[in-house]
């Protein structure tokens, strides 16, 4: 079973429509669409933005559902080495905003978490393979997650930026999530907008809706042509 997840309604009402013979369900206010799509089994929910909403969203795929593998699709801000409307594949995953240093942890990483969260290598050479198929090109970058919209380079100025990285506000929960219960998964990010730019804000605007229709339809051909 495949668990889907991204925040907003827009990035998912694509592949919802996809799923035949769908069993729908309401748990912790999260609606979930069993099913398939071609011959996976899936779930699919809205998780909410922000972290908490999404944690809770991959705690219950996994427990509820016994999903094996997660996949969380939306759109995120460029920070270096990316540009507006790149496919993004998390190589690796942190937070932009946690900070218990005094306690001789890592910015960024949570007590008793690793410093980053690494997806599983099999997992990422799966969803690479289809987007070479498909021919579509990607880039591959850090990914930082933060309860914040980042529209400042100061917002990130205490984590690593001189690396290929993105900022939004999902990806490292889902990742902690998983990590902890021993279950794959892949985080792909669609960029909208470029942080600290002057036009940021409208470049947002306006691609928002595009962005995060395009993923759900990149979303859609990935998991049709997983083996």
């Amino acid at each position: 079973m495949i668990g889907i997840i991204a925040a907003m309604e827009e990035e998912m009402s694509i592949l919802r429509e996809a799923i035949g013979n769908q069993n729908t369900n309401q748990i912790c206010g999260i609606r979930f669409y069993e099913g398939r799509i071609g011959s996976q089994e899936v779930v699919l929910c809205t998780s909410g933005v922000g972290k908490v909403n999404s944690a809770m969203a991959t705690t219950i795929l996994i427990e509820y559902y016994s999903c094996s593998f997660i996949l969380n699709t939306g759109i995120a801000g460029g920070i270096t080495g990316v540009k507006t409307k790149d496919i993004v594949l998390a190589r690796e995953l942190s937070y932009s905003d946690a900070d218990a240093t005094p306690f001789g942890y890592a910015y960024g990483q949570i007590p008793g978490m690793p410093k980053t969260y690494m997806p599983n290598l099999e997992g990422i050479l799966r969803v690479k393979q289809v987007l070479n198929r498909l021919g579509l090109s990607y880039k591959e970058a850090k990914v930082y997650s933060a309860d914040s919209f980042v529209a400042s380079l100061e917002q990130v100025s205490k984590v690593d930026t001189s690396i290929p990285c993105i900022a939004e506000m999902e990806g490292a929960s889902v990742a902690q999530v998983c990590i902890r219960s021993g279950v794959d998964f892949i985080v792909l990010r669609y960029i909208s907008d470029i942080v600290g730019k002057e036009n940021q804000i409208a470049d947002y605007n306006a691609f928002e809706s595009e962005m995060a229709k395009r993923s759900s339809k990149i979303c859609l051909e990935i998991i049709k042509n997983l083996e």
